[in-house]
């Protein structure tokens, strides 16, 4: 997730194929993170875990920063950047329900979303058709979860665990959480509409059918 872009100025970079990139280490690095994460929500070490998810938030920006800064923008970090992502809030997501930090339904807002917007794009895909790209809005989004999560987090740690949590820092993390969500839900109705487009678009450019005469 690049926030806004920043740093990268604005002349356009071309997307290599390299793998073994700066940016790229990174996000596998905090792919492989993920199951530490898990393990320590389940059992119970909530101050390690806000550790974690801190940094692996601090450093879903700076992938992106590095990229363009370094010029080692490529193919590979535009598909790990957004899976990572996702991969983020199913095992957090699973983490926070099984450890009591949030309730089912609050993560199933999440991936219902997840699973409706990464459906539409796999279609767009195998009509050999690229996805539209991620808006400000959805990165605002996504930028905003990230740091809700951990306040659950440091909430639990500062008070006597997912039962009693510190309160203010509860319900910061709750409108925090709140908010985002509905931008979440808000960015993927902005893509539906760009779907809704390009597909008119697309029969626009086909033209309209006539029948034919004997």
């Amino acid at each position: 997730m690049r926030i806004y872009d920043v740093g990268g100025g604005d002349e356009p970079r071309i997307a290599s194929r390299r793998v073994l990139t700066v940016p790229n280490l990174l996000s596998f690095a905090r792919l492989a993170v993920l199951p530490f994460v898990y393990l320590d929500l389940v059992n119970g070490r909530f101050a390690r875990a806000f550790v974690l998810l801190a940094v692996f938030a601090a450093t879903d920006w700076l992938d992106g920063y590095l990229a363009r800064r370094l010029d080692q923008v490529t193919e590979l970090g535009a598909l790990l950047d957004p899976i990572s992502d996702r991969v983020l809030f199913v095992v957090v997501g699973v983490g926070f329900v099984v450890s009591g930090l949030l309730p089912l339904w609050a993560v199933l807002i999440l991936l219902v979303r997840d699973v409706l917007v990464g459906a539409a794009g796999i279609a767009l895909l195998v009509r050999g058709a690229p996805p539209p790209p991620v808006t400000r809005l959805g990165k605002t989004a996504t930028f905003g979860l990230m740091w809700a999560l951990p306040m659950f987090l440091l909430a639990a740690a500062l008070g006597e665990g997912a039962a009693a949590p510190q309160p203010v820092l509860h319900v910061l993390a709750w409108v925090l959480f709140a908010i985002n969500a509905v931008l979440y839900w808000l960015s993927a109705f902005d893509y539906a509409r760009t779907l809704r487009r390009r597909s008119r678009a697309g029969a626009g450019e086909a033209g309209p059918t006539r029948p034919g005469r004997d």
